[in-house]
């Protein structure tokens, strides 16, 4: 059993938007309580933001894809379940991921999502195409990327490419992906810049509303971004393709 964050505003009603922050940590680390301070930014900008987590990777009961869409989905039946009693609508639901939590979102938000539940996403530098070589020789400590997606799809890229193929979320835009807003540091040693500027360029072929921000010299650890403004640009977004 998974458990989740609940940041409830005060005054909320049937036009409150929900933001679902999703965290990262290679699919095998993180936990809800890392999005602590964007939880509080939200909150005090009438949003309900909810964190939550997923099964981990890299643990004895080998939780590979597509658990974590599992627990993602179940995620959003529970909140739905629970609309009456925290005075709110499932109906403006944005998901927010931060590296392989935007992964996630992305992913569910462009396959998995069969009900449209999901109104917009932010990737905060979330990988989009699996099989990226340029991307799996990178190392997140001393773990290759490469390692990393193994044991999230439970096969090398030479033994199940379709696994891969199907779990890149950069396969599955199309014209009723939900709107993205990708925000990524061009000198990102773990999942390279190209990745989030070329699912933006999907984005736009075929005709969603997208934007893609830049963050000049920012590498994967997002050490000197100003987070006031990125949280700002993240709360334009969700207010304009959630009106």
């Amino acid at each position: 059993m998974q458990k989740m964050d609940v940041y409830l505003p005060e005054n909320r009603n049937s036009n409150t938007r929900i933001i679902v922050f999703i965290h990262g940590g290679g699919w095998f680390s993180g936990d809800k309580s890392d999005a602590k301070d964007g939880a509080t930014y939200f909150q005090q900008q009438g949003y309900v933001f909810i964190s939550i987590n997923y099964r981990l990777t890299r643990t004895p009961e080998n939780n590979i894809h597509p658990a974590q869409m599992q627990d993602i989905g179940k995620a959003l039946g529970f909140i739905e379940s629970k609309n009456h009693e925290w005075n709110l609508s499932d109906s403006r639901i944005i998901f927010y991921g931060v590296s392989s939590g935007a992964h996630l979102a992305m992913l569910y938000g462009y396959k998995y999502d069969d009900a449209k539940k999901v109104k917009a996403v932010v990737s905060l530098e979330g990988p989009t195409d699996l099989t990226d070589s340029s991307s799996r020789s990178n190392n997140l400590g001393e773990i290759s990327v490469e390692e990393l997606i193994e044991s999230f799809i439970g096969a090398k890229l030479s033994d199940n490419p379709k696994a891969w193929q199907d779990a890149s979320p950069i396969n599955f835009i199309s014209s009723t992906s939900p709107p993205t807003f990708f925000i990524h540091g061009t000198n990102d040693h773990i999942v390279p810049y190209e990745q989030s500027v070329n699912a933006y360029d999907k984005f736009k072929e075929a005709g969603v509303t997208t934007e893609l921000e830049t963050l000049n010299g920012v590498d994967h650890d997002l050490v000197g971004i100003n987070w006031n403004e990125v949280l700002i640009k993240i709360q334009n977004f969700a207010n304009t393709t959630t009106p």
